[in-house]
């Protein structure tokens, strides 16, 4: 259901080969466990948050070595996480032999189970709380998505032909409640940034807010393309104000056809995610007039829209 899974997968098989490996192979494995992890855009941007979060300079790392990493308490599992990515990909920048840059317990090959129980264990373990997380938030947005596709767009269509409020608003307030009933605490507030009001800030008062935007696709109403283009461009900078490494960009799709994003890294699977200066974005259509059965509809009709559109605005 979600494109993470086979992620998961993947990952534990590469750490997998490191653990199994003995001390003659520990470089290879280390070297393409960490080829493997670099390779994958939405791990590559659980690094960069993490550099964010506590840099480390090769000074820093050379005076850990020098006092005994060992010997080092970390605050919480994310600092802890953020020293040993720097340290191992430090290790991988300047060639080092891992073997020989520590040396924890009777010999050599205690330092190896060092290795793997203190450096890459942890940091795969973190690798995957952050991978829950984002599922998490797209399992309670697809499970929106299908319930107002299959249950209650007709319900919502009638409201927003009528309505006389702004229809996002409307919109929004639908979304919203969703949320609250999914545990979501308080998807209400929509604090200023620097960049403005995104349309749901949820968790605000955590270190890991959700950050959500909310267009409408309306050709009736001229709502098109630059709709999304404009969203794209306000989650961009929301999670830059918010120094999030992930967005959402929920897309209401008034019409009857399908909307196509090419470009960037999508790789065809639900739900739709992009690459953008080192952070991943979702965009999660909800197509709301699609009721004509596929015998009479002919040719399906769609909207494709260019990455390089997508970000023109930014």
């Amino acid at each position: 259901m979600f494109y993470n899974h086979n992620l998961r997968t993947n990952i534990q098989e590469w750490k997998g080969r490191f653990i199994r490996s003995d001390f003659k192979l520990s470089p290879n494995t280390f070297q393409f466990l960490f080829d493997k992890l670099h390779n994958e855009a939405s791990i590559r941007c659980i690094f960069n948050d993490l550099i964010y979060k506590y840099p480390h300079t090769e000074e820093d790392i050379l005076n850990m070595l020098k006092k005994g990493i060992d010997r080092y308490k970390f605050e919480n599992d994310i600092e802890h996480a953020a020293f040993n990515y720097q340290f191992c990909n430090w290790i991988i920048e300047n060639g080092k032999d891992f073997r020989y840059l520590i040396h924890v317990g009777s010999d050599y090959n205690d330092t190896l189970e060092y290795y793997k129980d203190n450096i890459v264990s942890p940091l795969i373990d973190y690798i995957h709380d952050q991978i829950d997380k984002v599922s998490y938030i797209l399992y309670i947005l697809e499970k929106y998505k299908l319930r107002t596709e299959w249950f209650t767009k007709n319900d919502l269509m009638t409201k927003y032909k009528n309505a006389v409020k702004s229809f996002e608003e409307l919109l929004e307030e639908d979304l919203r409640l969703f949320l609250f009933d999914q545990g979501i605490d308080y998807p209400f507030s929509t604090p200023k940034s620097a960049s403005g009001r995104a349309d749901v800030v949820s968790l605000i008062d955590t270190s890991d807010p959700l950050v959500l935007e909310i267009k409408i696709f309306d050709s009736a109403k001229g709502y098109r393309k630059e709709r999304i283009q404009g969203g794209f461009a306000q989650i961009v900078k929301y999670t830059h104000d918010y120094h999030k490494d992930t967005g959402y960009l929920v897309v209401f799709n008034m019409d009857n056809l399908e909307i196509e994003i090419e470009g960037n890294e999508a790789d065809n699977k639900w739900p739709n995610r992009y690459i953008f200066n080192g952070k991943t974005y979702y965009i999660i259509f909800i197509n709301m007039n699609n009721d004509i059965s596929a015998s009479k509809q002919g040719v399906l009709k769609k909207e494709t829209i260019q990455f390089e559109e997508l970000i023109r605005d930014i």
